[in-house]
This record gives structure tokens, sequence and C-alpha cells, in this order.
């Protein structure tokens, strides 16, 4: 029988008689299992099959001619193929029966799926590391809640404590005590919310709650503690500019946050110098610029820093997770805007934000 047209056909066609014996393999099979197409014509059709599948591929091949019809070829979910070097490789083997002049010839189309496999594996591996980042997510927000209960209840007794202190006139060695678990409990608190803050962006739970804000009224009230900290402790100052009220529909815990932030960030690394917070707006859009002039940032570093756990400066000289511009630049995008920075090394640094309003 000619079998000249299965040549072209794009999978490795290898045709065996009624004995199991080879009497055609196309190009695409010669390719595959590494014969010459002379080599294969006349073996058994097992010399293509792994030593262990060989005995049962008998049995079945016995049983296909008895009831020749289309339908896969399967050794189980292991299904191998061998080549002439001795190289195994994972295949998919369909047979289908050919029948002319009263003899009936098995076709089998076999298809190396190595590649395929490879990419599943790939996607597997994808869908149980996501499967790991959310079980990871929702860890960290539970952790978070549970977390923000007792500090946040230790924080008011540090407070009631202070008052106490104040009130009986203690020595200043316990005031400074009292005042300093406070400021690491505060601190404690701020690491919490971010993490909070987080775990809400990473599972896509933040949600605003817009209203009228005065944006310029706002940042006074954001620069206010961290001027009278400055006046204490550096003699420095942080400015508020704004040329009247800067009225907006924002989310104002939300944008309080992300001044809190910045204004932060400026006085941290500002090295005790003037900090200025410009507020201004037109058109339905409000513009805030926070300037500093301390240790600034370096041009290749302006988008990184919007990253988590990413800062511009080395842990060991400033603390924090690094959360806090990633959670900010959130914020800013959940309402649409965007926010940059832009700075030199030993020159300050401006972060400039814009949100439609």
């Amino acid at each position: 029988m000619d079998f000249s047209l299965l040549e072209f056909v794009p999978d490795g066609i290898v045709v065996a008689d009624e004995q199991g014996i080879i009497v055609f393999a196309n190009a695409m099979a010669v390719n595959l299992f590494g014969w010459e197409r002379e080599e294969l014509v006349g073996q058994a059709v097992e010399v293509l099959l792994p030593a262990r599948h060989r005995g049962v591929h008998r049995g079945l091949r016995r049983g296909y001619q008895e009831a020749p019809r289309p339908r896969p070829m399967g050794l189980g979910s292991d299904l191998a193929a061998l080549r002439k070097d001795g190289s195994e490789f994972p295949a998919e083997i369909s047979l289908s029966p050919l029948r002319s002049g009263g003899t009936t010839w098995a076709v089998a189309a076999v298809r190396d799926t190595t590649e395929r496999r490879r990419v599943e594996a790939k996607a597997l591996l994808y869908r149980q590391a996501k499967e790991e980042v959310r079980a990871r997510d929702e860890f960290l927000s539970v952790a978070s809640h549970e977390l923000r209960t007792p500090v946040t209840a230790l924080h008011v007794q540090l407070q009631m404590l202070g008052k106490v202190v104040e009130r009986v006139g203690a020595p200043d060695p316990v005031r400074e005590r009292v005042a300093s678990l406070d400021g690491q409990v505060r601190r404690l608190a701020g690491l919490v919310e971010a993490l909070l803050d987080l775990s809400r962006i990473r599972l896509g739970r933040m949600e605003l709650s817009r209203e009228p804000v005065d944006v310029a009224a706002l940042a006074r009230e954001v620069a206010a503690p961290y001027q009278a900290d400055l006046d204490l402790a550096r003699g420095s100052s942080v400015t508020v500019v704004a040329p009247g009220p800067v009225v907006a529909s924002l989310d104002r815990v939300r944008i309080e946050q992300v001044l809190v932030n910045l204004v932060g960030n400026a006085v941290k690394f500002g090295e005790g110098k003037p900090v200025e917070v410009r507020v201004d707006g037109d058109a339905g859009r409000v513009r805030i610029e926070v300037v500093d002039r301390g240790v600034g940032i370096d041009a290749g570093e302006a988008d990184r820093i919007f990253g988590r756990f990413e800062r511009a400066a080395p842990a060991h000289h400033y603390p924090g997770l690094g959360l806090g511009l990633y959670v900010a630049r959130e914020i800013v995008e959940a309402h649409g805007g965007r926010i940059l920075a832009r700075g030199e090394p030993g020159k300050g640094a401006v972060f400039s934000v814009e949100i439609p309003g």
C-alpha cells in the first residue's frame, strides 16, 4: 500500500502491520526517534518504546488487532517514547486503523509533549505561587488586625500613665522612660498600620470615602506637630505655602496619610533644614509639592523608592519598613492621580502629587 500521503502529516507517523512490524515511518517520525527510515522499517514497533513498557504494549497491540478502531493509546499517565540513542521523551500517541485488501494496518501518530509539559509545569508553579501569595496576604491582613487591638490598648494605657506621671510630679528619669515607651509604641502602631495598608492594597480592599477637603488646611494640620518638634529639637521649620483654600473631593484620611508620609520623610531626611509644603489647584486638579534640602535622591532611584520595602537611604541610618511611599503611591493612584520624585544627592528632594479633584 502507498503511505506517501502520510509524509506530510505534521506529527510523527509510524505504520505497523498486523504482526506489529513497522512498514512505514514519515520524516517527522525519523526526526523524532533519531533512526534512519531504512533502519526502522522491518523492526517491531516496540523498539520505539522503553523496555519497561514493551510487554504491556504487546498485549495492548493484540487487543487492538482484535477490535481495531480510532483511539488513543495509553500506558498510564507516564507515557514515553524511546529514541535510538536510548533517551526518552514524553509522548502523546493515538492509533487509527487503516484497512485495504483484507489487511489492517495500525497508524500511530506520535507527538513529543516535552514543551507542552514544560509549559504546564510552569503554569502549575505560577498557580501555586499565586495561591501562596494570596494566602500570605490573607495572613498578613489577619495578623495586622489582630496586632492592632493590643497595640492600641497599650498606647492608651501609656497615655494614661503619662498623665499620672505628670500629675504626681514624677522624677525626670521616670517621665523620660514613659515618653520613650510611648514613642516606641507609636512606632509599633505605625508599622502595624503600614502592614495593614499593604494587605488591603494586595487584596484589592482599599476603598475611598470622598468628601470635600481643603487640602491647604489639611497640610497645615499635618505640618503643625512637625513644626513644634523641629522648633524644640532642631531650630528648623515646616512651612505650608498655599494661595488660599484648595478644596477637592478626596478621601480625607487617605490624603492625610500621604501628607504625613511625605512631610515626615522630608523632616527625617532633611537634616534639620527647612521643609516647604506647597499646595495649589486649578481646572479641577490639586497639586502638592513637599520640598526639602536634605540628603536628596539620585535620579536613578526616583522610581525605585516607590516599590514595596524600598528605601532611598540605608536601613541602619533611618528605621522603617520601606512601605510609606509605596502606600502613598497606591493612595494617590486610587484617586486617579500620580506621584513623582526628583532630586539630587546632597541637595534635597521634591515629591510632587497631582490629583484630579
